[in-house]
């Protein structure tokens, strides 16, 4: 690794900012981390944070909580709070003091139980075993669409996902500028084109880090990913096929 000064001086520079992150998240260097979150740069803060919601660092825990009771990049703390806890608690510092004052974070997702409250709140029956689930949900004028949720997916740096999708019709290269601009319009998720035996197809999909799903989180986004893949089929096929 770099000389820890330099880096921290990189985190400073737009230009070499994402390398020095990268190179301190590989290393490990959370005492480093830790440090930058009370440097007077707000974009060291901001990328120390990101670094340590990536390294689900126990011990910054009460440094992230200091954070949102200054009102500092709540949004972006809040987020790494959740991957380091496991737990989606908002960017209301009360909440986190009580997670501190109860000790270690929560198990692992418990799948079974998660899908089975989720299912509860949608009033939807889900079906499939294991990783993988399929829920099928009423949406306006009539119709209905499913939406499928994997469990054990990881990102590229091996951190456990939870990924929400459903496909939305065939696509016809003639309407993929109109329905990829959408992506820029919605609060969450994207649309996408992806290969479905051997055919294009538009599809909706979302992430969730596996450490911040709560049930309630998990049924907000298959609300969501049903309504706007059901929109854009029934706007590109007039069918309900999906």
């Amino acid at each position: 690794m770099q000389d820890v000064a330099e880096l921290v001086r990189q985190l400073r520079d737009p230009q070499t900012r994402r390398a020095a992150r990268q190179e301190l998240v590989a290393s490990g260097a959370v005492s480093v981390l830790l440090a930058c979150l009370d440097d007077p740069n707000e974009s060291v803060v901001w990328a120390a944070v990101e670094s340590l919601g990536e390294l689900r660092c126990q011990e910054s825990v009460e440094p992230l909580v200091k954070l949102l009771e200054r009102g500092m990049l709540i949004y972006d703390v809040a987020e790494a709070l959740a991957r380091v806890t496991g737990r989606d608690l908002g960017t209301d510092p009360r909440p986190w003091r009580d997670v501190l004052a109860k000790g270690p974070a929560q198990p692992a997702l418990d799948v079974a139980a998660c899908v089975a409250k989720t299912a509860e709140y949608l009033g939807a029956r889900p079906t499939g075993s294991g990783d993988s689930f399929r829920f099928e949900l009423a949406v306006p004028d009539g119709r209905r669409q499913k939406v499928a949720v994997y469990f054990g997916r990881k990102d590229a740096e091996g951190h456990d996902l939870v990924v929400i999708y459903s496909e939305c019709g065939p696509a016809d290269s003639r309407y993929y500028e109109a329905v990829l601009r959408k992506n820029l319009s919605i609060p969450a998720g994207a649309f996408a084109i992806r290969d479905i035996d051997g055919v294009p197809h538009f599809v909706m999909v979302d992430t969730m880090v596996a450490g911040s799903v709560t049930p309630g989180a998990l049924a907000r986004k298959i609300e969501h990913i049903a309504a706007r893949a059901d929109s854009i089929e029934k706007s590109l096929t007039r069918e309900d096929k999906r």
